[in-house]
């Protein structure tokens, strides 16, 4: 991805596989949020291409690969303030719905789930589910920031995604609500569910994901397990060992 002269992502080659939590770490500014644009859709690539199962879906809108299935949060929250928090989540329930015949869903993703639960049925076991329930009729604009950040993953799964891309989810979780969202993971991903994370939480990072790539000045320097990445002298001198990478 250029943007004039300057090269803010370069040779980026990534793969998430169905089940699998993938991490994607590195400084601020080393081009992460660039790569999620890329691969929703929000930003075209200057070269390279974005498979979804198989298909290319380089030149398919954000809103068409939303409804192929690929589903994300954002850095900077993006919630619609003016609603309530069951209304967001049933916003992208309606997305499914209007193309369910057209589209396969992606993995049933809660236990509950099955063909004969309606959309407000299945947005309230979303809103159970994410411990937001009390939460449903609250103004999503009221809310603190984890609580928005939960009611946005919320709306992002109610699509039934086949690969969900999380840009800092954890920020402005509490410790009680990083090990609740950490085991909800590790639930979506059992269910069949895709992940690719961007995080800052390290030891999050490290505890979910199967496999970690390093982003540095917007290419990738180190893929491995998370032991590896952990011992990988790159990466502690280009982020671990810094106090961004060490706190977050």
């Amino acid at each position: 991805m250029k943007f004039g002269g300057h090269l803010a992502v370069s040779k980026v080659d990534l793969t998430v596989d169905a089940g699998g939590i993938v991490g994607l770490i590195g400084p601020n500014g080393a081009g992460k949020t660039t790569t999620f644009n890329m691969i929703s859709g929000v930003q075209t690539p200057t070269s390279g291409s974005v498979h979804l199962q198989g298909q290319d879906v380089s030149k398919v809108g954000a809103h068409q690969r939303a409804r192929l299935g690929i589903a994300r949060t954002f850095q900077r929250l993006e919630v619609f303030s003016s609603m309530t928090v069951r209304e967001n989540v049933l916003v992208g329930g309606e997305i499914r719905e209007s193309w369910a015949r057209r589209t396969p869903a992606g993995p049933q993703l809660l236990a509950h789930s099955n063909a004969d639960l309606t959309l407000a049925e299945e947005v309230e076991l979303l809103l159970e589910r994410l411990q937001i329930s009390n939460l449903a009729d609250s103004l999503v604009g009221e809310l603190p920031t984890g609580s928005a950040r939960l009611v946005e993953l919320a709306r992002a799964l109610a699509i039934r995604p086949k690969l969900l891309l999380l840009d800092e989810p954890a920020s402005g979780l509490d410790e009680t609500e990083t090990e609740h969202f950490a085991d909800l993971l590790v639930e979506l991903a059992t269910a069949g569910l895709g992940i690719l994370l961007v995080e800052h939480d390290v030891p999050l990072v490290m505890k979910v994901c199967s496999n970690i790539s390093v982003l540095d000045f917007g290419q990738i320097i180190a893929t491995g397990t998370p032991k590896e990445i952990q011992n990988n002298q790159v990466v502690l001198d280009a982020y671990l060992g810094s106090g961004e990478g060490a706190h977050g």
